[in-house]
């Protein structure tokens, strides 16, 4: 690529919708979804000298760069509500019930999967995302992440379980506001 604007318009192009795909997963709206997006590229042509490529293809370096600007965009939208929560309230609100009854009820299943895959940890959402949701194999995992292929499937069937249990109803996940994580709790 080396400053090369058609090669890297080539390689938008053949990208950007995995990359969008997998932002939506991380965020909460497509409108942020495309956010991460835009920043994944620009940070890509910003690095392009140090990219690792595993098989000759940066797709798994766009989509871990996805998942770190989708972490950090999240942990900036905690604060930002934070502050919004210190000031003061308005005394008359319409009343609302209505739309987030109809809100609530629609596609719990989905926002029930997407929780249970927000709360597994750093490591696990990646190779959840990158061998199960992307389709790249435990080597291309491996190598990108520059661990054991072994390590990569006991993490991804450890992942797996963890998933299940949490998609279990009886398991207690219910989709109400979701403790926030250690991560998420830094101003």
């Amino acid at each position: 690529m080396d400053g090369d604007g058609s090669a890297f318009a080539s390689l938008f192009t053949r990208h950007q919708d995995r990359v969008f795909v997998h932002s939506l997963r991380l965020v909460r709206t497509p409108f942020e979804a495309e956010d991460v997006t835009a920043m994944v590229f620009l940070e890509a042509w910003r690095c392009r000298s140090r990219i690792r490529l595993v098989n000759d293809s940066m797709l798994g370096w766009l989509l871990l760069t996805a998942t770190n600007v989708a972490r950090n965009k999240l942990r900036s939208n905690l604060r930002y509500e934070r502050l919004l929560r210190k000031l003061p309230q308005c005394q008359t609100l319409p009343d609302h019930s209505d739309s987030v009854a109809d809100t609530v009820d629609q596609d719990r299943r989905s926002e029930l999967l997407h929780r249970a895959y927000r709360s597994l940890g750093r490591r696990d959402q990646e190779i959840i995302a990158l061998c199960v949701l992307e389709d790249m194999s435990t080597a291309e995992v491996s190598e990108l992440l520059g661990v054991p292929s072994g390590t990569v499937k006991s993490r991804l069937s450890r992942a797996k379980q963890k998933l299940s249990q949490l998609m279990n109803p009886q398991a207690g996940f219910l989709p109400g506001q979701a403790p926030l994580r250690p991560e998420e709790e830094t101003p």
